[in-house]
Formats: C-alpha cells, sequence, structure tokens
C-alpha cells in the first residue's frame, strides 16, 4: 500500500528483518570507512579523525582564547583628491593581500574637493604571512593606489608597533594624573618612557607609576637681558629635544606644559604634538583666560585640544567641550570646572591619535569617531 510522502511501505516477515539486520551489521563490519565515532572524533571520508584534546582549567582556556583572540591589525589613512573608485581601490588593494577589512570609514569635503578615508583591517592571513615580507607587500601595493590617485598624504600604522609617548609638564597634574591612570589601565595602547618637566614638583607623580621623570630647568639669572633669557630657553629646548631622540618619542603631549615652545620647536613636532588650551579657542588666547573669562561675564567656559603650530594657540584643533558658568561661579569655581575639561579633552584628543583616527589637512582636522 502507499505510505506518506508517496513512497512504498514494504512488509517483512520477522525472519527477512533479522537477516537485514544482520547483512547491514556484516556490512558495516567489512567495510574499512565505517566506524562507530567515540567521543572526540569525526567521520570524513573513509577516515576517522580524533579532536585534538583541549587544555582545560585556567591555563587552558587561556591558551584556547589567546588563540582565538590574536589578530594582527593595522590602519591605513588615506588623503586624495575626492574622485570615483577610491574605495573601491583600497577595498581591492588588501583583498588582494589576503587582509580582512574590519572597520572604515570615510568623508568628503566638497568645498576642497578632497576625501579622506580611514581602514582598519586584519592581516593576520595575508599571504605573505605577518612579518615585514607581509608590511612591505601591503605598502607596495598602497604606493600603487596612492600614485594612481595622487593621494596627498597616506600611512599605515600596525597596531604592533606601539607609539612611544612623551609627556610634557610643568606644576599643575590633574591631565598628568588622568593620561597616566588610562595608560596603567590599559586604556591607552602606548609606552610612556619618560616624563620631562621645567619643575621638580611632580617627581613624586612619575615614580608613583615608576616613569623617570627628567627635570630640565630653564637657567636664568634675575638681571640676564632679553638675549640671555632666550639663549637659555634654546639651551633647555635642545636638552629636551636630545631626550626625545634617545627615548626614540613619537607623540609628545602638553599637559599644561607652561612654556611657549620655539618656532623650530613647534616646526619639527607640528602634527605629533599635542597641548591642552584651557579655553575654548579662539576665545581668550594666552595666558589667565579664567580670569578674563570671569571679567567678560561669559556663560559657558571650555577647553581646546590641539596640535601645535609656531603660532600661539592656532593649531588644528582635535577636541572641545564646555559646562556652562553662572553669575554665582567665582574664579576658583571656573578654574575648577575648566581642569575636568581639560582632563576629558585632552585623554580623548591623545586616544584619537594613538588610535590613528586623525588626519590633518592645513589648519584643520578630520576626526573619524569611535
Amino acid at each position: 500500500a502507499p505510505a506518506m510522502g508517496g513512497g512504498l511501505r514494504r512488509r517483512y516477515s520477522k525472519a527477512s528483518w533479522a537477516k537485514g539486520v544482520q547483512q547491514t551489521r556484516v556490512g558495516r563490519a567489512r567495510c574499512p570507512g565505517w566506524k562507530s565515532k567515540r567521543r572526540g572524533e569525526r567521520t570524513v571520508g573513509r577516515t576517522t579523525l580524533a579532536h585534538e584534546p583541549r587544555e582545560t582549567g585556567a591555563k587552558g582556556d587561556e591558551a584556547n582564547n589567546t588563540q582565538k583572540k590574536h589578530k594582527e591589525t593595522a590602519t591605513l589613512l588615506v588623503n586624495c583628491p575626492d574622485e570615483k573608485g577610491v574605495v573601491a581601490a583600497c577595498a581591492m588593494m588588501l583583498y588582494g593581500q589576503g587582509c580582512n577589512i574590519i572597520e572604515t570609514d570615510q568623508h568628503s569635503q566638497p568645498d576642497s574637493g578632497l576625501f579622506f578615508q580611514r581602514v582598519h583591517f586584519d592581516y593576520s592571513d595575508c599571504y605573505l604571512g605577518t612579518g615585514d615580507a607581509a608590511t612591505r607587500g601591503i605598502e607596495v601595493a598602497a604606493e600603487s593606489i596612492a600614485d594612481r590617485f595622487g593621494m596627498k598624504t597616506w600611512r599605515i600604522n600596525y597596531s604592533k608597533n606601539k607609539k612611544k609617548v612623551g609627556i610634557l609638564v610643568s606644576k599643575y597634574d590633574h591631565c598628568l594624573y588622568d593620561i597616566l591612570l588610562k595608560w596603567k589601565s590599559g586604556e591607552f595602547d602606548c609606552d610612556i618612557p619618560l616624563i620631562i618637566s621645567n619643575h621638580d614638583t611632580l617627581r613624586h607623580v612619575a615614580d608613583q607609576f615608576e616613569i623617570p621623570f627628567f627635570h630640565v630647568p630653564i637657567t636664568t639669572g634675575p638681571n640676564d637681558s632679553p638675549e640671555e633669557k632666550r639663549i637659555a630657553k634654546l639651551r633647555q629646548e635642545e636638552a629636551i629635544e636630545e631626550l626625545l631622540e634617545k627615548h626614540a618619542i613619537d607623540v609628545i603631549v602638553l599637559a599644561r606644559y607652561m612654556q611657549v615652545l620655539s618656532s623650530d620647536f613647534c616646526d619639527r613636532h607640528s602634527q605629533h604634538t599635542i597641548n591642552i588650551h584651557h579655553s575654548f579657542l579662539p576665545a581668550f588666547e594666552g595666558g589667565n583666560p579664567y580670569r578674563r573669562a570671569y571679567q567678560r561675564g561669559v556663560k559657558v567656559i571650555g577647553a581646546t585640544a590641539h596640535y601645535v603650530t609656531p603660532e600661539l594657540d592656532a593649531g588644528p584643533i582635535i577636541d572641545q567641550d564646555v559646562t556652562r558658568i553662572s553669575h554665582r561661579d567665582s574664579v576658583e569655581d571656573m578654574m575648577k570646572k575648566g581642569r575636568n575639561l581639560e582632563r576629558m579633552v585632552l585623554t580623548r584628543a591623545l586616544s584619537w591619535h594613538l588610535d590613528e583616527r586623525i588626519l590633518i589637512f592645513g589648519n584643520k582636522t578630520v576626526v573619524f569617531g569611535d
């Protein structure tokens, strides 16, 4: 009789059923590709494979998680004329090297005709491996794209190459503490090999975090002429420069370093030196901004993180923030609120710089959000 589903129902006697079972068992026994699978085994074709034993316990979990999570990543930043095909060319270039794009972001600037892109990618499965041959292969491929599209700026930063951050500070410690705490907790993926100051006041902070502290004062006398003071300041900058070169510093942070840097120093380090200014620029440049804001009767105060340039407090702005002020706030209240802003704005700017999220063009920046 027809069975459900369109098949035929077959009737077996007990003898024929037992015989069929016996034949099936014999067939299985004679078939070299069939085995009863034990726990931890799987059958592929005629071969039974045993799974590799998995380590158990805390050490085993840590080792297995490390194998799964470890990735070799890098970030490509691009600035070029805005035209068709840039995004596709960058994606195909990375795909051709065996890379996998993790995150991408781009921006077109209509008034300037420029295009900006950030591509974060994984090159763990690069065809040339993950060593120098792989990075060189990726860079050669990127150079060909740069030539094709006339890229004004492009660079690749590899996450395995930690940036070295040098901190310059004077007497205020709030920005310094915030940076060091975030670094110690692992929020900043960088090395901090030194702290430099024109005063010895904050040496104890560096000692707490076991970071070498260098006191580099400006040695002048009360009767020195302006020219003698200028020369003394240049000598101090030369000493700072020697320390930066000795420790191969990639990023300089002016964490309330209360000295005006020379034009030569700013020119050399303009695109990797971050300053925090205690006002919402361009208002109240220079010194004593809170007192001048108080005298002006402002209703908001702010802080600005920017890259340094020879022109004082006029470099490309990275980040800004504000807080409200009322007629009840004294100068001291404004300074307290302002210091909270300074900490937040400076650490955000440093985080974005370390994560390769900033592109400078002219006196502006494009900051790709996190």
